[in-house]
């Protein structure tokens, strides 16, 4: 695996990060776009009814049958504005609507899920990059997941990583793990090593990394070292995650924490309930600026960091 060793300025989420190569601006340039990506979180494919039959105003209800048609809409949106890369950040898939099958028939429904999904996401004629969540092993282990969907150019095994993308570095974490390192699995005995990045040095256990105590179940239980990780760096822009369905955005510490609203929340039609994000990343000098320009029910956030 490629080590990066240079000067880290990530901008990423509890499961997704993203660094920015130092050396590609300096005082003397102009405003550079570095790069522009497009975001989805929590799409939950599954053959699940939806859990409302009329919209909502909160993210509580999952109306999970407008899953393939939004990531479909998606892709073909990220290839009219010719986004260098797009990612989904977890709860890709749900478990099937019958919970009473046997496991292999739960496991088999499950990896159905994903392909389905996949082939919707592939539209998208550029690199595309995938981030676990809880949901897309409940059935399953991760090595099955990994079997199903294709993150570009990376070794098929890896469940974090990381990849360079124009003017960014990416880091993909992992925090899918229980609390005695084993790996977060619906599978029995499924082994993992604790920690999410041993390049950045970044250790996680369990699932998400902003408001730790929202969901003791979902969450990111030493989120303080990593954070702390994070801000000794002092090249942090950003970290983006998904998992809590009404997003957030708050800032600890002089870094930026946004959770992207869910996919599959107020809605099931394709257009104006299809959360998704396009990122921008500008640079002028060391004046770094992110706007995220919202789809569907997501919020817009725009903001700029000096990072030395």
């Amino acid at each position: 695996m490629k080590k990066f060793t240079g000067i880290r300025k990530l901008i990423g989420g509890a499961l997704m990060a993203m660094v920015l190569c130092s050396e590609l601006a300096s005082a003397q340039q102009p405003v550079t776009n570095l790069a522009t990506f497009g975001l989805i979180s929590d799409t939950h494919v599954c053959d699940k009814a939806d859990q409302s039959k009329s919209i909502a105003l909160v993210a509580a209800p999952r109306y999970f049958t407008g899953g393939p048609q939004k990531i479909g809409a998606f892709a073909e949106s990220m290839n009219e504005i010719s986004a260098d890369f797009i990612a989904e950040l977890g709860d890709f898939t749900d478990n099937p609507k019958d919970a009473k099958l046997p496991a292999e028939q739960r496991k088999a429904a499950a990896l159905g899920f994903m392909e389905t999904a996949e082939a919707k996401l592939a539209l998208f004629k550029g690199p595309r990059y995938h981030v676990f969540g809880n949901h897309d092993t409940d059935q399953v282990g991760k090595e099955d997941f990994l079997s199903k969907v294709t993150n570009t150019g990376i070794d098929p095994k890896a469940t974090y990583y990381s990849f360079d993308a124009k003017g960014l570095h990416v880091i993909v974490l992992d925090s899918s793990f229980k609390t005695d390192g084993s790996s977060y699995s619906g599978v029995a005995g499924t082994p993992g090593s604790g920690y999410a990045w041993d390049d950045a040095n970044i250790p996680a256990a369990e699932q998400e990394l902003l408001d730790p105590a929202y969901d003791p179940k979902h969450t990111v239980r030493n989120a303080p070292e990593v954070r702390a990780i994070l801000e000794g760096s002092k090249k942090v822009l950003a970290v983006f995650g998904g998992h809590y369905h009404d997003g957030g955005y708050q800032e600890i510490n002089n870094i930026k924490y946004i959770v992207l609203q869910a996919n599959a929340a107020y809605g099931n039609d394709a257009t104006y309930h299809n959360q998704y994000s396009v990122v921008k990343v500008f640079a002028e000098g060391n004046n770094y600026t992110l706007a995220l320009a919202g789809n569907g029910g997501q919020k817009s956030y725009s903001f700029s960091k000096v990072i030395n």
